[in-house]
C-alpha cells in the first residue's frame, strides 16, 4: 500500500453513507494549537520539480474548505452540519493524496529535495496554512490532516459528539503512534487511549459516523492485548513482558468498570494459568471481542 493511498483508508473505512496503514482527561484540541490563517494567504515554492505545483493545488481548495464551513454553520450543530463536515474531510484526504503524490515525484527526480532546510520549512508553512501537516515515515514525506487545525476552523459548527471526536483526534495526533511497526506511546498510553474511546461510544451511542471510534479502539486495544511486529508483548521466551503485565495490573485496577479493564482482566487470568505465555484460549477470547492481531499489519502512525 502506498503511503498516498494509505492516507485514504480510514475514510474509505468509516464513510459515513461517509493515518495512515490511515487518545479519562480533557477532550478539548490543546490551547497551543494553532489558529486558522487566511486561507487566501499567497504561496510559492521554486524547486524547479513538481513540488511548485502544490501552492496552486491548494490554493484552488480553499474556496471549498470557506463554503464547507458556512454551510456547516448554516445548520450548525445538527447532524446535516457532521454530514457536510466529512463530506469536505474526505476531498481534503484525496487532496492530500495529490500532494503526497507531488512528493513522491519529485524525490523520484530530486533525491535530496525535501532535504533542503528552506524547502522543508517553506513547505511546512504551507501545507500548515490549508490543514496539512508534513510528515515523515521510514524516510518518506507524506501530507496529514491536521485535525487540531479542523477543530478551530469548524468550531461551532459541529455537534458536541463531532467536536469532540475531532478534539480527541488532535489529542493523539500530537503524539506519534507507531513507526516501523514500532509503538512510539507507552503501554500505558495505549491503554488510555483505547479507555477514552469506550468512554467516547459510551457518552454518545447516536454519533452518526460510529465507524470511526470503533475503528480506532480496536486499532488500540489489539494493539495492547497483541503488540506490533518490533514493539511485542511476548518476550523471546515467549513469556508475558514485565512493563506489559505491569500495565495490564494498572490498567484492570484503574478502570475495573470499564469493558477495556475487564477484558484485559479475563487476559491475565488465562495467561496466569499459562505461565503468563500466550494460549489457544487468549486467540479465542480475542476473536470473541472482534480483535485481531496486529502482528503483521502496518499500523496507523498518528
Amino acid at each position: 500500500m502506498t503511503r498516498a493511498s494509505a492516507l485514504l483508508l480510514l475514510a474509505v473505512l468509516t464513510c459515513s453513507k461517509g493515518q495512515r496503514v490511515a487518545n479519562v482527561p480533557k477532550d478539548s484540541v490543546q490551547s497551543s494549537a494553532p489558529l486558522p490563517v487566511s486561507l487566501g494567504a499567497p504561496d510559492s515554492l521554486s524547486t524547479d520539480g513538481p513540488l511548485d505545483e502544490i501552492p496552486s493545488l491548494l490554493a484552488g481548495f480553499d474556496s471549498q474548505a470557506e463554503a464547507a464551513r458556512e454551510q456547516a454553520r448554516a445548520v450548525a450543530a445538527t447532524p446535516r452540519a457532521d454530514s457536510l463536515f466529512l463530506s469536505f474531510r474526505n476531498r481534503f484526504l484525496k487532496m492530500g493524496e495529490q500532494v503526497t503524490n507531488r512528493f513522491d515525484q519529485a524525490t523520484s527526480i530530486q533525491s535530496n529535495v525535501l532535504q533542503d532546510t528552506s524547502t522543508s520549512r517553506q513547505l511546512t508553512t504551507l501545507l500548515a496554512k490549508h490543514g496539512f501537516a508534513l510528515e515523515y515515515s521510514e524516510g518518506n514525506a507524506y501530507a496529514d490532516e491536521d485535525m487540531g487545525y479542523w477543530a478551530r476552523f469548524f468550531d461551532g459548527a459541529l455537534t458536541p459528539a463531532m467536536q469532540r471526536y475531532v478534539g480527541l483526534r488532535a489529542r493523539e495526533q500530537a503524539t506519534r503512534f507507531s513507526e516501523d511497526a514500532r509503538l512510539q506511546i507507552s503501554w500505558d498510553e495505549l491503554a488510555g487511549r483505547a479507555v477514552r474511546w469506550e468512554q467516547f461510544t459510551d457518552s454518545y451511542p447516536d454519533f452518526s459516523w460510529k465507524d470511526a471510534p470503533r475503528f480506532w479502539y480496536n486499532t488500540y486495544l489489539s494493539t495492547y492485548l497483541t503488540g506490533m511486529d518490533n514493539s511485542t508483548i511476548f518476550s523471546d521466551r515467549g513469556t508475558l513482558e514485565p512493563d506489559v503485565r505491569t500495565s495490564y495490573e494498572r490498567l484492570v485496577a484503574q478502570y475495573p468498570r470499564t469493558r477495556t479493564a475487564q477484558l484485559v482482566a479475563r487476559c491475565l487470568t488465562l495467561l496466569k494459568q499459562n505461565g503468563y505465555r500466550r494460549s489457544a484460549a487468549i486467540d479465542s477470547l480475542l476473536r470473541e471481542h472482534h480483535l485481531v492481531s496486529m502482528l503483521g499489519v502496518q499500523p496507523p502512525i498518528r
